[in-house]
Parts: C-alpha cells; sequence; structure tokens
C-alpha cells in the first residue's frame, strides 16, 4: 500500500481532467442533435402547412367555379321562366281578342322551351352532384394525408428521439384519420399500423426520470457514508462469526505451558479464519468516495445518452469498489449493492421496431388517391 501512494493522486487527478472534459463535449454534441431535431421537425410542419394552405386554394377555387357556374344556369333558368310566362300571358290576352286563332307554332315554341327547361334541371341538378362528389373526394384526401403527415412524425419521434409513447399516440391518431376518411384502401394501411402499434405496446418502458432520481440518491448515500466506519462493522461482524477459539496443546509443559496458562488467565486466545481485504490510509476514504460519484455521475450520463452498454458498465465498476472498499457484508454495503443490482436489470435503451410498414403503405394510398 506505501509504495503506491505517490502515484493514486496523480492517476485520480487525470481521471478528475479527463471525467470533466468529456461532458462538455457530449453537452454541445446533444445540443448539436437536439438543434437538428428542432429545424427537421419545423420543415416538416412548414412543408405540411404549405400543402395544407394549397390545398385548400385549390378547393376554393374548384368550388369558386362551380358556384359561378351554378349562379349561371340559375339565371337562364329564371330568364327562360319569365319568357314562357310572358308567352303565356300574351297568348291568353290573344285568345280574348281573337275567337279561332292557329296556336300551332306557339304549342311548338312551348314544347321547344319544355324540353330546353328540363334539360337545363337535369344540367343544374348534374353540376350540383358533381360539386358534392368534388368536396367529398377533397375531404377524403385532406384525412388520408394528415394520416400521412402523422405517420412520419411518430416514424421520427421513434428513430430521432426514441419516444415509443409519442409514436404509439401519433399511430393512433393516424388509424382515425383513416377511419373518417371513409376511403376503401384504408384498410391495408390500418392493418400496418395496427401490427406495429402492438409491437411498440410490447417494448418494456423504463421511466428515466425516477432512475435518473434513484442515481441521485445513491450519490447522496456515497457521499454520506463512512468506509472506515463501514469496514470496522464489517471487522467486527466478521470476527464475531468467522472466529475461533485457540485450544491449549496437551502436550505442552515447561516454562512455555506456564506462560500460556498465564496469558490464557487474562487473554482470551481466538483464530481468524479471514483477514481484512483492505486497510484504508488515513484521507484514502475521500478519494474512494469521489470515484465512486464519479462512476455514478457517469452512469446518470450514459442514462441521458441512452448508452445502455455504458450504463451498465459503469454500474458494474461502482459495484466492485463497493464490494472492495465498502465492506459488502455490512449495512451500508448491502444497501448499496442492492440498489446498484435493481439498476443493472433495466434497459434503458431496448431495440425499438421500424414503422416502415406502415409509411409504404400509406404512401401507396396517396399515389393511389392521386
Amino acid at each position: 500500500m506505501e509504495e503506491h501512494q505517490p502515484e493514486t493522486p496523480k492517476i485520480l487527478e487525470e481521471l478528475s481532467r479527463s471525467n470533466t472534459a468529456k461532458p462538455a463535449s457530449r453537452q454541445q454534441s446533444t445540443a448539436r442533435k437536439r438543434f437538428i431535431v428542432v429545424l427537421g421537425i419545423f420543415s416538416v410542419i412548414v412543408v405540411g402547412v404549405a400543402l395544407l394552405g394549397y390545398q385548400q386554394w385549390m378547393l376554393q377555387s374548384h368550388l369558386a367555379g362551380l358556384s359561378q357556374q351554378n349562379e349561371q344556369l340559375t339565371s337562364t333558368l329564371a330568364a327562360q321562366d319569365s319568357e314562357i310566362e310572358t308567352l303565356r300571358a300574351t297568348h291568353e290576352a290573344a285568345a280574348q281578342t281573337v275567337a279561332v286563332v292557329d296556336d300551332t307554332a306557339m304549342r311548338e315554341l312551348e314544347a321547344t322551351l319544355n324540353s330546353e327547361i328540363t334539360r337545363l334541371r337535369q344540367q343544374l341538378a348534374s353540376v350540383q352532384q358533381q360539386q358534392s362528389t368534388a368536396s367529398t373526394e377533397i375531404n377524403l384526401e385532406w384525412k388520408i394525408l394528415e394520416a400521412e403527415y402523422l405517420l412520419e412524425i411518430a416514424n421520427q419521434k421513434l428513430q430521432l428521439e426514441s419516444d415509443p409513447a409519442a409514436a404509439i399516440g401519433l399511430l393512433e391518431g393516424a388509424d382515425e384519420a383513416l377511419v373518417a376518411s371513409g376511403s376503401g384502401g384504408a384498410f391495408a394501411v390500418r392493418q400496418a399500423i395496427a401490427a406495429d402499434l402492438q409491437l411498440l405496446r410490447d417494448i418494456p418502458v423504463t421511466d428515466r426520470e425516477d432512475t435518473y432520481l434513484r442515481l441521485e440518491a445513491l450519490v447522496s448515500q456515497v457521499e454520506q457514508i463512512d468506509l472506515l466506519d463501514s469496514m470496522r462493522e464489517n471487522f467486527q461482524s466478521r470476527r464475531d462469526t468467522g472466529s475461533n477459539p485457540v485450544s491449549e496443546t496437551p502436550a505442552t509443559d515447561g516454562l512455555f505451558a506456564a506462560s500460556l496458562e498465564f496469558l490464557g488467565s487474562i487473554f482470551i486466545w481466538r483464530k481468524w479464519d479471514d483477514v481484512p481485504v483492505t486497510m484504508l490510509a488515513l484521507g484514502q476514504d475521500t478519494q474512494i468516495k469521489q470515484n465512486l460519484r464519479l462512476l455514478l455521475e457517469q452512469t446518470k450520463l450514459a442514462l441521458m445518452m441512452r448508452d445502455d452498454p455504458l450504463f451498465h458498465r459503469s454500474l458494474e465498476s461502482s459495484a466492485d469498489w463497493i464490494q472492495h472498499f465498502a465492506a459488502p457484508d455490512s449495512v451500508t454495503g448491502q444497501n448499496l449493492l442492492t440498489a446498484i443490482n435493481a439498476l443493472l436489470a433495466l434497459n434503458i435503451d431496448p431495440p425499438l421496431p421500424s414503422l416502415d410498414r406502415s409509411l409504404l403503405a400509406i404512401h401507396q394510398l396517396t399515389a393511389s388517391e392521386n
């Protein structure tokens, strides 16, 4: 132990420098990634808003044309009705002044006008039906485009942010939009969405906030423990349970036997089965607790970065340090190891499924609708 004392502060100083330098660069990298994610999401939203504005402008233009054509047909029909009423009034006036009139031409003109009125009414009904059909088709297309947009956002949430809960909500919204569209071709897309939803719901959910708070509690507990008292507690426990009294040899005689008998009347002779593994030098407990705190801080960083291998390596290293220096047989050591073993059972970055099947199905549907 005395041979390695001069090198220990240097090694700890280098570890402290390397551990304090890494989080800054990782925070900058995380900030850049978040900025890129926010910029991508903002770009998708801008494109979606532009697409919706264009669709609304096309709908208004089409409806304006149909309304203008409807007004023209209505005015033409009103003019024809007015002309018929005028002719009828003229015919009645002529019938009162003339007793016998040849109205063959009048009847032919009336029949022609009636047929023209019938044709115009049929054309008006056809235009109104086309207007209703066009409005329905645009609404269907809008709902399908909404479902496509929600699926794109869900895929980004899953791949860029690893957020299955948000992806599940977006997939459910896309399924509701497809149901509201009433499109017959949406069945295949809904099947793909249902399969992806089942895969997402089967993913084990890890409460990252709770895990972070548990690591914070471990750091506080490490700061509060006294390694020397912990080792004394362990030493006392092992001495009480593992020591055996030394039996005197019956064949012992002479001065040595008398000395042993005299000392035996004063002391109780016992034999240690095991020797304490580690004896701490003065001030070494502070360095050990600092290393444990750095390992737990590295574990918290791995949790925020979703780095499951680093998360488990850091916890395993912390457990090794506690077993070596904090007396795992003591109550304090057992509590720390129990908390670390519970955290080791977590998977902070489970494998996430892909939404390619649902995206391909919705792209095929939108292409067929266009």
